[in-house]
């Protein structure tokens, strides 16, 4: 009779020990179920803004419009420094300052760009249209790496023409409902505005430039060269 209790004992504790194990399987393949559907829905969030779709296009195509004009800035400054024009090189450089803060795609800051950009062109027009001559020496070296400068942003200016246009033709609503952000819709619509006549102006001034640059023996590089035959 003993026998037969101890062995009853011995059977009770190992399906108590069964039981367990089971149990704590069981609860491993909940816990890895419930961390596969975690993950599962985090990646499903992310994906759409991984995506980005017409209106994260939309939104690259003005941020790319800001780098282009960061680069014409930097060229428009240098070929003002080595003209001595000190005033105007300071323009673009406060202009191009205003495009890198989260403030850059307003109306307000595009139109002080454009202005800027006018400005110190009319300047450049002026010295160019003299020859340099009553403010010295030119600096070559400054002056051949703002050609550099002015034509690489130019290039990418260029290369965002046809996107500027279809951003022109697109009505606010379609532009909204693609999911671009409503903070740069007036930005956008300034952009497609300006943009011709802007491309148009920076393409002469490259152009005085590097005519400029031939009569006074200094290196025109490749950059303004290529940009030249893209240019309208």
């Amino acid at each position: 009779m003993d026998t037969i209790r101890a062995a009853g004992k011995r059977l009770a504790w190992a399906a108590l020990g069964c039981c367990s194990l089971w149990g704590s399987v069981a609860y491993a393949q909940l816990d890895l179920q419930s961390l596969g559907s975690q993950l599962l829905g985090a990646t499903a969030q992310q994906a759409p803004a991984q995506g980005g779709g017409q209106g994260g296009g939309m939104s690259q195509l003005l941020q790319s419009y800001v780098g282009a004009n960061q680069q014409v800035l930097a060229g428009q400054s240098s070929l003002a420094s080595a003209m001595g024009l000190t005033g105007a090189a300071g323009q673009a450089q406060q202009a191009a300052s205003l495009l890198g803060g989260g403030n850059a795609l307003t109306p307000a800051a595009l139109s002080q760009m454009g202005g800027a950009q006018q400005s110190v062109s009319q300047a450049l027009g002026q010295a160019f249209a003299s020859s340099g001559a009553s403010r010295g020496p030119v600096d070559k070296q400054a002056f051949s790496n703002g050609l550099a400068s002015l034509g690489q942003g130019l290039t990418q200016y260029s290369q965002l023409q046809s996107g500027l246009g279809a951003l022109g033709s697109s009505s606010p609503a379609s532009l909204l409902q693609a999911g671009l952000n409503p903070q740069n819709m007036q930005a956008a619509s300034y952009i497609a505005q300006s943009a011709p006549g802007q491309l148009q102006s920076l393409a002469a001034t490259l152009s005085q430039a590097v005519r400029f640059a031939s009569s006074q023996g200094i290196s025109v590089p490749s950059s303004a060269s290529s940009a030249l035959k893209l240019l309208p």
